[in-house]
C-alpha cells in the first residue's frame, strides 16, 4: 500500500480517520462509508468537533489536513468492494481556493482509487458561491460524485443543484430529532426536501437517525438511505475495511439497533447486535460496529470536515 509523506501541521498532535456507514433503507445493505476526521492532541486529548475545522482554518492547517484526509481515505478504501462509496467532506473555503480538486487529483493518481467511487460532500452555501464553482466543476469533470450536506437549512440552494451535477442530497440531522414527537415543521421539511430531490433526479440520505421509529418515518417519506447511531457508530479504518471489503455486501437491520443481518434474508433473521458478540449468524466474523470511544454520551452527529 501507498505510504504518504506525513504532512507538517501547526497544531500539536495528529489526525486519524473513522468511518460512518450509509445504509440503503429499502433492504438494509451497506451503500457507503463517510470518512470523519479526528484529531488527537498530546495533552488535550480529542479535539472537539466544533473546534477542529475552525482552528485548522485559522492556523493554516486546513490545506495540509484536506490533502491528508483525501489521500488517507482513498488509500484505505482501496480494499473495499467497488460497490461501496467513499464520502469525504470539504469546506467552502477550500473550494474557493481550489484546494479540493488538487487534493483529489493527487490522491486518485497515487492510490489508484476510482473517481466514480468517491463522493465529495459539500455544504449548501458552496453550491451558490461563485468562487467555489470552478472547483466543483473540476471535480464533476473527473467523475467524482457530489453530495450536498445538511440540506434543508438553506432553501435558496435548490435551484443550482442541477447546475453542479449534484447526485445526492443529505438531509440535516437537526430535522430528524423532531420527527417522533410529530413536530409538524420538521416532518414537513424532511418530506419536502426528499420530494424536491427526487423530482430533480437525485437520491437522498437522512443523517443522525437514532431509532427504529425514525427509520420507519423516513422510509415512509421515501428516503433512499440513512446513517446514524441506529445503524452504527463511527468505526476505525480497520473495522471499516473488514465491513466493506468482504465478498458479500453486509446488510443492517432496520428494526434492531446496530445489528447485522444475513444478506438477502428478512428482518426476522437478524443476527446479534454488532458489538455484542462480534460474530455473524453464519459464524463468520464481523467487525464491532460499536467502536472504541463510541460509548461517549453525546448522541448527535459525529464530527465531519464540513
Amino acid at each position: 500500500m501507498l505510504t504518504q509523506t506525513e504532512p507538517t501541521f501547526a497544531m500539536h498532535g495528529s489526525p486519524y480517520l473513522e468511518y460512518l456507514p450509509v445504509v440503503d433503507l429499502s433492504d438494509g445493505r451497506l451503500l457507503g462509508m463517510e470518512a470523519l476526521v479526528r484529531w488527537l492532541h498530546p495533552t488535550h486529548g480529542l479535539i472537539s468537533p466544533d473546534q477542529l475545522i475552525p482552528m485548522s482554518e485559522e492556523n493554516g492547517d486546513i490545506g495540509p489536513l484536506t490533502q491528508w484526509v483525501v489521500m488517507e481515505a482513498c488509500e484505505q478504501a482501496c480494499s473495499w468492494s467497488p460497490s461501496i462509496q467513499l464520502g469525504v467532506n470539504c469546506t467552502i473555503h477550500q473550494l474557493r481556493r481550489g484546494e479540493v480538486s488538487k487534493a483529489v487529483a493527487a490522491a486518485l493518481e497515487q492510490t489508484g482509487f476510482r473517481s466514480g467511487q468517491l463522493t465529495l460532500e459539500v455544504t449548501e452555501d458552496s453550491i451558490v458561491d461563485p468562487a467555489a464553482s470552478a472547483d466543483l466543476k473540476t471535480l464533476s469533470q473527473v467523475g467524482v460524485q457530489l453530495s450536498v450536506d445538511d440540506a434543508g437549512t438553506n432553501w435558496s440552494s435548490f435551484e443550482p443543484l442541477k447546475r453542479h451535477s449534484i447526485s445526492t442530497v443529505k438531509i440535516a440531522g437537526s430535522f430528524i430529532s423532531g420527527l417522533e414527537p410529530s413536530q409538524g415543521i420538521n416532518r414537513l421539511v424532511v418530506e419536502t426536501v426528499i420530494h424536491m430531490a427526487h423530482s430533480l433526479g437525485m437520491s437522498t440520505i437522512v443523517e443522525s437517525v437514532e431509532s427504529a421509529a425514525q427509520v420507519e418515518i423516513v422510509r415512509a417519506f421515501n428516503a433512499d438511505a440513512a446513517q446514524g447511531y441506529f445503524f452504527a457508530r463511527p468505526m476505525s479504518g480497520e473495522d471499516a475495511a473488514s465491513l466493506a471489503g468482504g465478498p458479500e455486501v453486509p446488510h443492517f437491520s432496520r428494526t434492531e439497533i446496530r445489528t447485522l443481518v444475513r444478506p438477502h434474508e428478512g428482518e426476522s433473521e437478524a443476527g446479534p447486535a454488532a458489538g455484542d458478540s462480534g460474530e455473524s449468524p453464519t459464524g463468520e466474523d464481523h467487525p464491532d460496529v460499536t467502536t472504541p470511544g463510541s460509548d461517549r454520551s453525546d448522541p448527535g452527529e459525529p464530527l465531519d470536515e464540513g
